[in-house]
Protein backbone atom coordinates (compact mmCIF):
# COMPACT_ATOMS: atom_id res chain seq x y z
CA UNK A 1 0.00 0.00 0.00
CA UNK A 2 0.94 3.51 -0.75
CA UNK A 3 0.71 6.20 1.98
CA UNK A 4 -0.45 9.74 0.53
CA UNK A 5 1.54 11.94 -1.55
CA UNK A 6 1.41 14.82 0.77
CA UNK A 7 4.37 14.28 3.28
CA UNK A 8 3.64 15.42 6.65
CA UNK A 9 5.47 15.25 9.53
CA UNK A 10 4.48 13.18 12.28
CA UNK A 11 4.26 15.57 15.05
CA UNK A 12 6.21 14.78 18.37
CA UNK A 13 6.39 16.89 21.56
CA UNK A 14 10.25 17.33 22.20
CA UNK A 15 9.39 18.83 25.18
CA UNK A 16 8.06 15.83 26.88
CA UNK A 17 9.66 14.06 29.22
CA UNK A 18 9.69 11.09 27.69
CA UNK A 19 11.14 12.95 24.68
CA UNK A 20 13.12 15.52 26.07
CA UNK A 21 17.02 15.97 25.66
CA UNK A 22 19.17 19.27 26.28
CA UNK A 23 21.33 18.01 23.78
CA UNK A 24 18.57 18.02 20.79
CA UNK A 25 18.26 21.18 18.93
CA UNK A 26 14.88 22.34 17.24
CA UNK A 27 14.73 24.31 13.97
CA UNK A 28 11.82 25.52 13.16
CA UNK A 29 11.33 26.75 9.58
CA UNK A 30 8.52 28.64 7.72
CA UNK A 31 8.80 27.74 3.75
CA UNK A 32 6.25 28.20 1.09
CA UNK A 33 5.11 25.11 -0.88
CA UNK A 34 5.03 26.99 -4.52
CA UNK A 35 8.38 25.35 -5.24
CA UNK A 36 10.35 22.25 -4.12
CA UNK A 37 13.50 24.14 -3.82
CA UNK A 38 11.92 25.87 -0.48
CA UNK A 39 11.26 22.10 1.26
CA UNK A 40 14.97 20.91 -0.31
CA UNK A 41 16.53 23.94 1.47
CA UNK A 42 14.88 22.91 4.85
CA UNK A 43 16.62 19.68 4.31
CA UNK A 44 19.95 21.12 3.27
CA UNK A 45 19.97 23.22 6.35
CA UNK A 46 19.54 20.22 8.67
CA UNK A 47 21.97 18.27 7.08
CA UNK A 48 24.46 21.25 7.11
CA UNK A 49 23.66 21.43 11.03
CA UNK A 50 24.69 17.91 11.50
CA UNK A 51 27.73 17.61 9.88
CA UNK A 52 28.90 20.81 11.48
CA UNK A 53 27.66 20.09 14.94
CA UNK A 54 27.57 15.90 15.25
CA UNK A 55 27.73 16.27 18.90
CA UNK A 56 23.92 17.80 18.99
CA UNK A 57 20.72 15.77 17.40
CA UNK A 58 18.50 17.82 15.57
CA UNK A 59 15.05 18.10 14.78
CA UNK A 60 13.40 20.19 11.78
CA UNK A 61 9.93 21.00 12.52
CA UNK A 62 8.49 22.90 8.95
CA UNK A 63 5.21 24.90 9.10
CA UNK A 64 4.25 23.85 12.40
CA UNK A 65 4.42 20.39 11.39
CA UNK A 66 2.05 21.23 8.50
CA UNK A 67 -0.32 22.85 10.35
CA UNK A 68 0.48 26.49 9.72
CA UNK A 69 -0.14 27.84 6.18
CA UNK A 70 2.96 29.27 5.14
CA UNK A 71 3.35 32.37 3.48
CA UNK A 72 3.80 33.24 -0.07
CA UNK A 73 7.51 33.57 -0.79
CA UNK A 74 8.52 32.56 2.96
CA UNK A 75 11.96 30.80 4.50
CA UNK A 76 12.25 31.65 7.81
CA UNK A 77 14.67 29.76 10.47
CA UNK A 78 13.92 30.27 13.75
CA UNK A 79 16.11 27.94 16.10
CA UNK A 80 16.08 26.58 20.01
CA UNK A 81 18.87 25.42 22.19
CA UNK A 82 16.68 22.47 23.02
CA UNK A 83 12.66 21.88 22.83
CA UNK A 84 12.29 24.03 26.29
CA UNK A 85 14.12 27.54 25.36
CA UNK A 86 12.67 29.93 23.71
CA UNK A 87 12.71 30.45 19.47
CA UNK A 88 15.49 33.02 17.93
CA UNK A 89 15.26 34.19 14.56
CA UNK A 90 18.75 33.41 12.56
CA UNK A 91 17.11 34.63 9.09
CA UNK A 92 13.78 35.75 6.83
CA UNK A 93 13.90 36.15 3.33
CA UNK A 94 9.99 36.78 3.35
CA UNK A 95 11.64 40.60 2.25
CA UNK A 96 13.88 39.09 0.43
CA UNK A 97 13.79 38.46 -3.77
CA UNK A 98 13.22 38.26 -6.31
CA UNK A 99 15.04 36.21 -7.45
CA UNK A 100 14.35 33.49 -5.39
CA UNK A 101 17.86 32.67 -4.70
CA UNK A 102 18.07 35.74 -2.48
CA UNK A 103 15.25 34.10 -0.08
CA UNK A 104 17.83 31.46 0.97
CA UNK A 105 20.67 32.35 3.16
CA UNK A 106 24.09 31.14 3.22
CA UNK A 107 24.31 28.37 5.97
CA UNK A 108 28.03 29.36 6.90
CA UNK A 109 27.23 32.80 7.84
CA UNK A 110 23.95 31.06 10.06
CA UNK A 111 26.70 28.92 11.85
CA UNK A 112 28.13 31.76 14.66
CA UNK A 113 24.14 32.79 15.24
CA UNK A 114 23.09 29.15 16.45
CA UNK A 115 26.19 28.80 18.23
CA UNK A 116 25.24 31.72 19.94
CA UNK A 117 21.71 30.48 20.98
CA UNK A 118 23.70 27.05 21.88
CA UNK A 119 26.48 28.27 24.12
CA UNK A 120 23.63 31.08 25.50
CA UNK A 121 22.18 28.64 27.55
CA UNK A 122 24.92 25.61 28.25
CA UNK A 123 28.65 26.04 27.94
CA UNK A 124 30.35 24.61 24.92
CA UNK A 125 31.28 21.21 26.34
CA UNK A 126 34.48 21.23 24.77
CA UNK A 127 35.23 23.64 27.76
CA UNK A 128 33.41 21.55 30.68
CA UNK A 129 35.69 19.96 33.87
CA UNK A 130 34.71 15.70 34.64
CA UNK A 131 31.20 16.17 36.14
CA UNK A 132 29.24 19.31 34.45
CA UNK A 133 26.35 18.91 33.49
CA UNK A 134 25.03 21.82 33.50
CA UNK A 135 25.54 25.63 33.46
CA UNK A 136 25.89 27.06 36.96
CA UNK A 137 23.48 29.84 36.54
Amino acid sequence: MSKKSKKRQKEIDWSADGNFTKTRSIIYIEHSLECPIFTMKAEEFLKFLQFELPERQFALIRNGYGKLQPRLGAFEIEFSQNARTSRHCLWSGLDKGPPRRDKFPNFVNLLPGVQKVLKKFYPDPSTMGPGDDEADD
